[in-house]
């Protein structure tokens, strides 16, 4: 009876060192963030960053450090059309149809965008408001994409550049009331 007694011991012992020991091991951090490949970089944000979409052009020409953001609309006699490009290039960047927004590149899942601890500082002079509105509060959305890797990989990479701003209305799905309902969003383009 001794003997099994202490056997048991022995095997509760070494149960309790193994957990101990496995409770010690620490969780590596996550590595597999995404690495940056383009050369644009479109963030859509509203209460906080929803998508972003990188694209990599053929040339990035910019006049006076400004986006050469060009829209082109057009219709096949039913819906109205936009697309946009930067500009020398003919990719086309974002599709707005009939209230419906398609991105011409996959998006990145933003769990997988690093983030910082420190922010980039807030310039007012360095955004260039698209589509003429100037009802953005751009404080806030930078608050939303400042701390992230990728941003600051744009910004170090081409700090002179603009970063373009836009306000859209997307209609999205909402199953509660069973229909698509406005709401208002921001897409900010980058550029390395």
């Amino acid at each position: 009876m001794k003997r099994i007694k202490n056997k048991s011991l022995n095997y509760f012992a070494l149960l309790v060192i193994t957990g101990l020991t496995l409770s010690a091991c620490k969780k590596p951090e996550q590595t597999n963030y995404y690495q940056s490949n383009g050369n644009v970089l479109i963030l859509k944000v509203d209460e906080k960053l929803e998508a972003a979409y990188e694209f990599n052009l053929a040339n990035i020409s910019l006049v006076n450090d400004s986006l050469p953001i060009t829209y082109q609309t057009f219709s096949n006699g039913i819906n109205q059309n936009t697309v946009l490009q930067l500009t020398p290039n003919t990719d086309t960047l974002l599709l707005i149809s009939s209230n419906n927004f398609m991105f011409y590149s996959n998006p990145i899942p933003t769990e997988n965008l690093q983030q910082h601890q420190n922010a980039i500082a807030f310039d007012s002079t360095n955004f260039q408001v698209l589509g003429g509105s100037s009802t953005i509060d751009l404080a806030s959305i930078w608050s939303k994409i400042a701390k992230l890797d990728i941003v600051k990989t744009y910004r170090n990479s081409f700090p002179s550049a603009k970063i373009g701003i836009q306000k859209f209305i997307f209609y999205e799905y909402d199953p509660q009331l069973g229909f698509s309902v406005p709401s208002e969003k921001f897409l900010v383009f980058l550029v390395k």
